[in-house]
């Protein structure tokens, strides 16, 4: 219970465009290894928004870490592709979306639960974790999957 406590966020306004260069440069050396083609995409380059850094790097860490391990058994060209703009109500959004194995209705129902886990060493607490982190920062994180093409999740500021 203790790990699932978040501090309340210490708001400063950031680029969208270093968090995610900061977030590539951590896993290069993981899409090398794993022949992973990863694509970051910022739509306006100067968008900004306002985040505990800190905390917003724990959520896209997991998130990546997440996509990197459904790509696992992708025995095909491997994608994962990172987007951010602004939505239809001026808010900015960041899609993480992966060509991997994807996520079963009954699981994908039950992946923001703690403590729930697909994965052999999970914990089940990185999802759990990453939506209280959004929603102490007002926005959303959802996601959409589809067995065998992929999944892909939101994060609404």
């Amino acid at each position: 219970r203790n790990l699932t406590k978040i501090p309340q966020p210490k708001l400063a306004t950031e680029s969208v465009s270093h968090v995610l260069e900061h977030i590539q440069v951590l896993f290069n050396h993981e899409f090398a290894a794993k022949e992973v083609h990863a694509t970051f995409n910022v739509e306006p380059v100067n968008l900004a928004f306002n985040i505990d850094k800190e905390l917003i790097d724990q959520v896209l860490i997991n998130i990546m870490q997440n996509a990197v391990h459904a790509l696992d058994e992708n025995t095909e060209e491997k994608h994962i592709i990172v987007r951010a703009f602004v939505n239809e109500y001026k808010r900015p959004v960041i899609s993480i979306r992966d060509n991997g194995s994807g996520i079963d209705e009954e699981a994908l129902s039950k992946i923001f639960i703690p403590f729930f886990t697909t994965k052999k060493q999970g914990s089940g607490i990185g999802l759990s974790l990453s939506k209280q982190i959004m929603r102490k920062h007002g926005g959303s994180i959802t996601v959409k999957s589809v067995l065998n093409e992929g999944t892909e999740f939101t994060l609404r500021f």
